[in-house]
C-alpha cells in the first residue's frame, strides 16, 4: 500500500461509525446506547486528559498544598533560610574560637607552651638612637620650621 493509501485507510478508520450499547443482565433491557466514532473517543479522551491535567494544577497552585512541592519557596522562606544559614556559619567559627581558646589556655595551664621563643639581642645604643630621633626634631626639620614663617 502506498502512503496516500494508508492515509485513507487510517482517515477511513476514523471516520467509521460503531454502536455501544449498555444492556443489564437481569432484564436484558438496552440502558444506554452510543453511537461513536474513532475520532469522538479521541478527542473525549484527550479532552478527560487536558481536563484533569488543569484541575490538577490549579488544585496545587491555588490552595497551599503548593508548599509541599520540592523545591517552591516563597521569597520570605529563601531568604529566612539564608539568614539562618549565615547564623549558624557564625556560631560555627565562634564556637572553633573558643575551643582554640580553650585549648591554649589549657596548654599555658600545664606548662606546655609551645612558641618559637625571642631570643635575639637587642643593640640598645640602636635602640636609645631611635627614642631619640622620636622625641627631638632633626635638624633639616627644624631649619624647614625656621624658614617658613620667614618666607611668609
Amino acid at each position: 500500500m502506498s502512503r496516500p493509501a494508508k492515509r485513507r485507510h487510517i482517515f477511513k478508520r476514523l471516520n467509521t461509525h460503531y454502536r455501544l450499547v449498555f444492556i443489564d443482565d437481569t432484564s436484558l433491557q438496552e440502558v444506554a446506547s452510543f453511537r461513536l466514532t474513532m475520532r469522538k473517543l479521541y478527542i473525549l479522551f484527550s479532552s478527560i486528559f487536558v481536563f484533569v491535567i488543569v484541575v490538577t494544577v490549579v488544585i496545587l497552585l491555588l490552595t497551599p498544598l503548593k508548599y509541599y512541592i520540592p523545591g517552591y519557596a516563597g521569597g520570605s522562606d529563601r531568604r529566612e533560610v539564608i539568614q539562618l544559614k549565615r547564623t549558624v556559619d557564625s556560631l560555627t567559627d565562634l564556637t572553633a574560637a573558643q575551643e582554640d581558646f580553650e585549648n591554649n589556655l589549657r596548654q599555658v595551664i600545664a606548662g606546655d607552651v609551645k612558641m618559637k621563643l625571642d631570643t635575639t639581642k637587642l643593640d640598645m645604643k640602636r635602640v636609645n638612637q631611635e627614642a631619640m630621633k622620636n622625641l627631638v626634631p632633626m635638624n633639616e626639620e627644624i631649619k624647614k620650621g625656621a624658614l617658613q614663617p620667614a618666607k611668609k
